[in-house]
């Protein structure tokens, strides 16, 4: 283990174990990327609990896997590819920065009729498309027709996505934790601590993983932590406000006090800044990720 990862975990572990519980702390987790990978998506899909599942269109077990996970009593997503800052290949369904209105909302009405039983969508990459406005707006007129529910998975601090599903009144939450980044047991098991401390300091939160053997390992034998740290596993959608509740031209805003959206312990920073580790462009993994 990596000096940095042993401080992470240690000064992270102490902020968990002095955090104050608030009534009802939920926790949401969606599981991205299932489709391609047969196995890992069937086990995602057989997970025990109130997960979500975010499936990618076209992919070769997505409609198979959506349908064990429904199931299975999921909740389902579809995870839109997006175009990346870093030019990475998004496949069929993409929905890349110049498209014209007609061909971007061609592309998008495919990618939703392609998954069963979706309730709602987020972003698969997207640092680059999120950024722009137009085909947000256009995003989310659709989602609002559909009456579906979106969540920004944040892969760029630029993002205008969250802002512009509150003013088209598309229900709509953003990431707080990836789970792994690093696909390492002991830092999959610090990000969910992370993640059940926020649900326990604010209320709720949303973590990010991915069909890994070890995310999902983590995953399994999660339940006593839950108990233990008073959290509920829920699906996403149980975080949502009601569409009545949805004001227009409400800008999304950090908690008061808070340094970025994920805080980090200064001392593992190079420099400093108000962005979260784990939402730093320049050190993302892109050959994993491709954000």
């Amino acid at each position: 283990m990596t000096r940095a990862l042993s401080v992470l975990l240690s000064v992270g572990l102490a902020v968990i174990a002095s955090s104050r519980v608030q009534a009802d702390a939920r926790l949401a987790i969606i599981i991205d990327d299932i489709g391609y990978n047969q196995v890992q998506s069937e086990r995602a899909a057989r997970l025990k609990g109130a997960f979500t599942l975010s499936v990618l269109p076209f992919t070769p077990h997505g409609i198979s896997s959506a349908k064990l996970a429904h199931q299975y009593g999921k909740e389902l997503m579809v995870h839109l590819p997006m175009s990346a800052i870093s030019n990475m290949p998004i496949g069929k369904g993409g929905l890349v920065s110049g498209m014209g209105k007609t061909a971007f909302l061609s592309t998008l009405r495919q990618n939703l009729d392609n998954i069963p039983y979706a309730l709602g969508a987020n972003n698969h990459m997207g640092s680059q498309l999120t950024q722009e406005a137009e085909p947000m707006q256009w995003l989310m007129e659709e989602l609002d027709r559909r009456r579906l529910f979106f969540v920004d998975s944040r892969t760029s601090v630029n993002t205008k996505a969250l802002d512009i599903a509150h003013k088209y009144q598309v229900p709509s939450l953003k990431r707080d934790v990836f789970l792994d980044d690093l696909n390492e047991t002991r830092a999959i098991e610090y990000q969910l601590n992370r993640a059940l401390q926020f649900a326990r300091q604010r209320g709720s939160a949303v973590a990010i993983g991915h069909p890994y053997p070890t995310t999902l390992g983590v995953l399994e034998a999660m339940q006593p932590l839950l108990e233990k740290q008073e959290v509920r596993l829920v699906y996403v959608s149980q975080l949502l406000k009601p569409r009545t509740e949805i004001h227009t031209a409400v800008k999304f805003a950090p908690v008061p006090g808070e340094r970025a959206y994920c805080p980090t312990p200064q001392t593992l920073l190079e420099s400093h800044t108000k962005v979260d580790l784990y939402d730093r462009i320049g050190i993302m993994h892109f050959h994993i990720f491709g954000y």
